[in-house]
């Protein structure tokens, strides 16, 4: 790789490194304009210090952790402070062959230090007016280290043990939003139910969902730097995965949009009603849905995908209230956790190695329905029209046919 293509996939990584820091700010006015007023100022601190916090961990020892050179299941201390990727003129750019080649090592510390500062802030929309700063600041520098450092490196690591069982995961569908998802309901169940908490109300107070309609555009804006930057490099996959996240969230806002409508029917109302704050979280969805995947299949795929986790997490969230009673109170376990899950098990379905030569193909494009697949997107291979093709006529026939004719073995198409 030359030294211009080097340039620019730095270039590239670092704007994207700018992008995925701006959506713990967007998280916070998206979670702020979703709680009570008495609720506002601490939930947006709340996503705020983990940028304070987690670039501190990430430099001490996550990175080291994650990245460093160790065993599948854990890290080492060789890595710990950046005292040898600062040294760039000693040791070079590159600290490690498990690195990117194609970008400065430190361009890769700092994208990755963005996704786990994003990371630790979902959870704090699980445990609102229930944690006190002091106690959650000490909370998401022990879960960085215990349990995001070693998720991120089992599965996005190179040697990581579930990495080599062949788990595909573009931009970290599992370690990011699964892991905050559940890691949100465990808290929420831990420290209990708020005051009054009522699974049949949405909120008992005024909202502010002007901030929640900002920040859901700037965490559209910022989820392609997201998705788009764990290309690690500036190329047709970064372009796809920008795509795949567009279409996966316009989708999922499309079908939420057609359900609100539907059950406000089914209600008995006579205008059409659809939720603000349930269009800006099937939003959310969409984008979460189409991370694990986006830079391993077609737009079209992107969009059904889109659809699937809209109606699956729609549907749930209708009906939770019946059976579902942990004051989860911004749903993080409904829309990251089930919809990280659901986007990582259709990964598996619809991932194709003609898009991403870097994986194999997912459990629609087996070879038994590659035919009927390359038949409905209009594929068809003119080299194998081309080549002669043998006839074999039944034995009868046959020789009914040679005692008045030549044989006729082949036809060629021209």
């Amino acid at each position: 790789m030359n030294t211009t293509d080097c340039n620019g996939n730095t270039a590239w990584v670092l704007t994207s490194t700018g992008l995925v820091y701006m959506m713990t700010p967007a998280l916070a006015f998206f979670y702020g304009g979703l709680v009570e007023n008495k609720n506002f100022l601490n939930q947006l601190f709340l996503s705020i210090v983990c940028m304070a916090v987690i670039p501190v961990q990430w430099c001490l020892v996550g990175y080291s952790f994650t990245f460093g050179p160790g065993t599948s299941i854990f890290g080492s201390f060789e890595y710990a402070v950046q005292r040898k990727a600062s040294l760039v003129s000693l040791l070079g750019d590159n600290l490690h062959d498990s690195n990117p080649r194609s970008i400065p090592s430190l361009a890769f510390v700092a994208f990755q230090c963005a996704c786990a500062i994003v990371t630790s802030a979902l959870i704090s929309g699980a445990v609102v007016g229930r944690m006190k700063l002091i106690p959650y600041i000490i909370f998401i520098f022990l879960w960085t280290t215990c349990c995001y450092d070693p998720l991120a490196r089992w599965t996005y690591y190179k040697q990581g043990w579930i990495h080599q069982l062949g788990l595909i995961d573009f931009a970290g569908g599992l370690m990011i939003h699964v892991s905050s998802g559940i890691s949100g309901l465990i808290a929420a169940f831990i420290l209990g139910s708020r005051a009054h908490y009522d699974p049949d109300v949405i909120n008992t107070g005024q909202t502010n969902l002007p901030f929640t309609v900002l920040g859901t555009g700037l965490l559209w804006v910022g989820w392609m730097g997201f998705n788009g930057g764990s290309a690690l490099i500036a190329n047709g996959i970064a372009a796809l995965a920008i795509v795949n996240t567009n279409v996966a969230a316009a989708s999922s806002m499309i079908i939420w949009i057609i359900l609100d409508i539907i059950h406000g029917k089914l209600k008995g109302q006579t205008s059409a009603f659809v939720s603000i704050p349930g269009v800006c979280s099937a939003t959310v969805v969409g984008l979460v849905v189409v991370t694990p995947s986006a830079g391993y299949i077609q737009p079209g795929y992107a969009i059904l995908i889109g659809f699937i986790g809209g109606f699956v997490i729609h549907t749930f969230l209708s009906g939770k209230k019946h059976f579902f009673h942990i004051d989860d109170t911004l749903d993080v376990f409904s829309c990251h956790g089930l919809g990280g899950s659901i986007g990582t098990i259709l990964t598996g379905v619809f991932a194709q190695t003609d898009v991403n030569e870097k994986i194999k193909n997912g459990a629609v494009y087996v070879d038994q329905v590659r035919g009927l697949d390359n038949v409905s997107h209009g594929v068809i291979d003119i080299e194998l029209l081309r080549r002669p093709h043998a006839i074999t006529l039944p034995t009868m026939k046959r020789r009914k046919y040679e005692l008045n004719h030549l044989p006729i073995t082949t036809i060629e198409i021209a």
